[in-house]
């Protein structure tokens, strides 16, 4: 099937949408492999950020051909650096549900990443700085993609019966999840239905709080 079927069946098939889900998810088993012979011990799986990476540079690989026969200026190189460094702030600041953030806390956000950056050997530090600055312009389709793949990846992550437990202890309302993703997602017509779609789904599954 090529690339311009597969568009196509995305954006008229939920089933077809939902079975691609899984196979993604498939792909999120990497998260939960635990190096040197350790073990982690939670009943509702944590993720770290750097797993939220990993699961955006999987998501760069699925949707950016996709994507591509409609937004030909995105740059491939420059979306998988973007997504490498976009949460680096979070080294100093920690990670907060994004829609319980305030001003207050994004503008810490801002202060953080220059000092991370600073701590950064230096010959890594221009292209982090140049990075991060594109990514909070949200100007370049690139920039938009990144911002769009970091919005539904938690999806992939939640849809699941460990994600739903942490739906649950968060209270987390659907008008919450959509807040964080429609406006991100709406240039981007295959990441918009897997919204739709898997979105729905939770809903008719009872994920999310009422």
């Amino acid at each position: 099937m090529d690339i311009a079927t597969i568009r196509e069946k995305i954006l008229t098939d939920d089933a077809f949408v939902l079975e691609e889900t899984r196979k993604i998810q498939y792909l999120y088993g990497l998260k939960h492999e635990i190096r040197y012979n350790q073990t982690r011990a939670d009943d509702c799986e944590t993720e770290s950020v750097a797993e939220h990476v990993y699961g955006m540079h999987v998501l760069a690989g699925y949707f950016l051909p996709l994507e591509l026969l409609v937004h030909p200026k995105l740059s491939s190189d420059r979306v998988q650096a973007m997504i490498t460094w976009h949460d680096i702030d979070e080294v100093e600041t920690g990670d907060t549900i994004g829609y319980l953030k305030t001003e207050a806390m994004r503008a810490a956000e801002g202060v953080a990443a220059k000092q991370v950056v600073a701590n950064m050997p230096l010959h890594m530090q221009s292209f982090a700085s140049e990075l991060l600055a594109e990514y909070e312009a949200l100007e370049t389709d690139s920039a938009k993609f990144v911002k769009a793949i970091d919005r539904i990846e938690p999806l992939y992550q939640i849809y699941t019966p460990h994600g739903k437990k942490i739906l649950e202890r968060n209270k987390t309302t659907r008008e919450q999840s959509d807040g964080l993703k429609y406006p991100y997602v709406q240039q981007f017509a295959t990441m918009l239905r897997f919204v739709d779609v898997t979105s729905n789904a939770m809903v008719a599954e009872g994920y999310y709080f009422k």
